[in-house]
């Protein structure tokens, strides 16, 4: 009996100690390896609307000033860059809080230069873009950096039969989904809005791709534990491609983000630059 108890004892710490080798190992990845590795996502789409391809490359959630800097951001930039994108997409978020960095904005705006698209680089507000006093300057950063900023917009591309609508943040600008309503069907209508959960107000419209970021994939991705931490608008669509039953079967695609806010790490939602072709149908 005795002998018995002891092994029991045994094999029990050493089962705990496992779970505590488990556990720490699990966080020091969490923090120190995920948030520096990057993803280069390819996806694809078909249009009968467009005469050539397209190539689009999309980023999204930054987040300057809370654990990731300008010298992170250059890996991105490289990634993006290698594959000669005729359009660079970004989705919001790009300082965590203004009124907290301690950086030079000018060097975001330096770093973001550098990114080259042969048609042009287009941008819109997130949440945090508003918060922290950064309403009236990430605008002027982003220009700076050569991206326009799309505010309930539509920019549209004749030759190619292309357009994006850019949708202003929902939580705390001026977003006004019904723009999307504003998507022709002759064309290859692309919808950016910082806010995935967006694309369920505007189901019903002829938007062909609807690009978000947002959730950063859940950042944290445990069972149950993910769910509670969800932000507004970023419940539904969480990371990745969803493909709606609407009369445009649009396609949603959630990027995962670069950066993290509130805690620095990640699990389960590793950084990602989305690279999207577009193609047209034989």
């Amino acid at each position: 009996m005795f002998r018995f108890i002891w092994r029991l004892i045994k094999r029990t710490v050493a089962l705990c100690i496992i779970l505590i080798l488990l556990a720490v190992a699990g966080l020091a990845y969490a923090q120190f390896i995920e948030p520096n590795r990057l993803n280069i996502k390819e996806i694809s789409d078909i249009s009968y609307s467009i005469h050539e391809p397209i190539i689009i490359a999309i980023f999204a959630d930054t987040h300057f000033g809370f654990d990731y800097t300008t010298e992170d951001f250059q890996k991105a930039i490289d990634a993006i860059n290698s594959k000669a994108p005729d359009y660079i997409l970004f989705a919001g978020d790009l300082i965590d809080y203004l009124d907290q960095y301690e950086g030079d904005t000018s060097e975001i705006s330096k770093k973001l230069s550098e990114l080259t698209a042969a048609e042009g680089k287009y941008a819109v507000f997130g949440n945090h873009d508003y918060g922290g006093g950064a309403e009236n300057a990430y605008e002027s950063i982003m220009n700076k950096g050569g991206f326009t900023v799309l505010k309930n917009e539509i920019i549209t591309f004749d030759d190619n039969n292309f357009r994006i609508i850019g949708i202003d943040d929902v939580l705390i600008g001026y977003g006004d989904p019904s723009i999307a309503d504003s998507a022709e069907p002759d064309m290859y209508n692309l919808v950016l809005c910082h806010e995935p959960d967006v694309i369920d107000e505007v189901y019903n419209s002829n938007s062909d791709f609807f690009v978000s970021g947002h959730t950063h994939g859940g950042q944290i991705r445990i069972p149950h534990y993910t769910q509670m931490f969800l932000p507004a608008y970023g419940r539904t669509y969480v990371k990745g491609e969803y493909h709606l039953d609407n009369p445009c079967n649009t396609v949603v695609y959630v990027n995962p983000g670069l950066g993290t806010t509130k805690i620095p790490a990640r699990f389960g939602s590793v950084p990602e630059v989305t690279i999207l072709t577009i193609n047209p149908a034989s």
